[in-house]
């Protein structure tokens, strides 16, 4: 196997010698490498073989079986794998391989209608007020840690693995830059912290990084990132369940939420300063690090509740943006 595809699935059916070069193309486009994605090709792989193909031929009978629901599964995990069939077909077809069905006239699609929980001021409040309690009653790393990262979050609107990953010289505590290298989709950017946050961010540095070793910003001492970051979510909830906070279901919100907030928070702003939301959703979308303005507007897909005063201004320049968003072929998640 390829060096670059090191620790990724082994193929040993029909498309063995295909799909690392399918996975270093997608690459080669700007792509991230998904070990989600390589799995999902050895289900793939290891289906048409358990069904006897011995050449790389993808039929539309094994097509629409691999792709068909199975018992007890949910329909976006049946995506998943149409997802995964269709471009690596297109990919085969493109290579001149014959007796490739890509699913062209597949009208099956998955059609999310998720909406994201979104923390009101009030909730915001009290979270950070609960962490701020934690911070001057027992000052240690592990709380300040995550509550250095909750800022991050909150304010940057950053995904979970960027605050995670991020290196000391990330972190320009003179400037307040903080560089996001090679995120989702190998994307880059610079994001400015605000006076007040770039103060908080200096204090945590100066406690506590001066004596740890290693670059990490929010790797503890002698504990692996794996073990961060499950700490980080048991904090979350533990401090979630404290202050009662729950969705409509009865379910902890998931962190990711607090990127959704900072969206919401931020389009309000702009809405309320005047701007043109026509010209302010490619500046948003490249703040949070997407590659195209659509992967925007899925994102921003909310509740009417939250977006008063700004749906009927979207409305003129990407109707029926909220009405929901059709999936098909790459996922647009965030």
């Amino acid at each position: 196997m390829n060096v670059e595809l090191s620790g990724f699935p082994e193929y040993n059916g029909p498309f063995r010698d295909l799909l690392p070069s399918y996975l270093l193309s997608r690459q080669a486009m700007g792509l991230k490498l998904d070990r989600r994605l390589a799995c999902r090709l050895r289900e793939l792989d290891n289906f048409f073989k358990d069904h006897g193909v011995a050449k790389p031929e993808i039929s539309r009978e094994l097509y629409e079986e691999f792709t068909s629901i199975r018992v007890g599964e949910k329909e976006g995990t049946t995506e998943l794998r149409r997802s995964a069939i269709r471009p690596f077909a297109r990919y085969l077809l493109a290579l001149g391989y014959e007796n490739i069905y890509t699913g062209a006239d597949d009208k099956r699609i998955f059609r999310s209608n998720f909406i994201p929980y979104i923390f009101s001021a009030e909730e915001i409040s009290k979270m950070f007020s609960a962490l701020d309690k934690w911070h001057k009653t027992d000052p240690n790393l592990e709380d300040d840690a995550f509550r250095m990262a909750m800022q991050l979050y909150y304010c940057c609107g950053f995904r979970r693995s960027e605050v995670q990953h991020l290196k000391m010289n990330d972190v320009n505590l003179s400037t307040g830059k903080i560089t996001i290298r090679e995120s989702k989709n190998r994307v880059s950017r610079i994001v400015v912290a605000s006076d007040s946050l770039l103060l908080e961010l200096s204090e945590y540095a100066d406690h506590y990084l001066s004596s740890m070793e290693g670059d990490d910003f929010f790797i503890y001492p002698s504990q692996k990132r794996k073990t961060v970051e499950n700490k980080i979510y048991t904090k979350y909830a533990r401090l979630l369940a404290m202050i009662g906070i729950v969705t409509p279901e009865g379910a902890v919100p998931r962190l990711h939420d607090l990127r959704h907030t900072f969206c919401v928070r931020a389009l309000e702003q702009m809405e309320a300063k005047g701007f043109d939301l026509y010209t302010s959703l490619p500046l948003l979308s490249t703040y949070l690090g997407h590659r195209r303005i659509t992967e925007t507007e899925y994102y921003l897909r909310l509740m009417e509740s939250h977006f008063s005063g700004i749906l009927n201004k979207v409305e003129k320049y990407s109707p029926n943006l909220y009405k929901g968003i059709v999936v098909d072929g790459e996922e647009e998640h965030d």
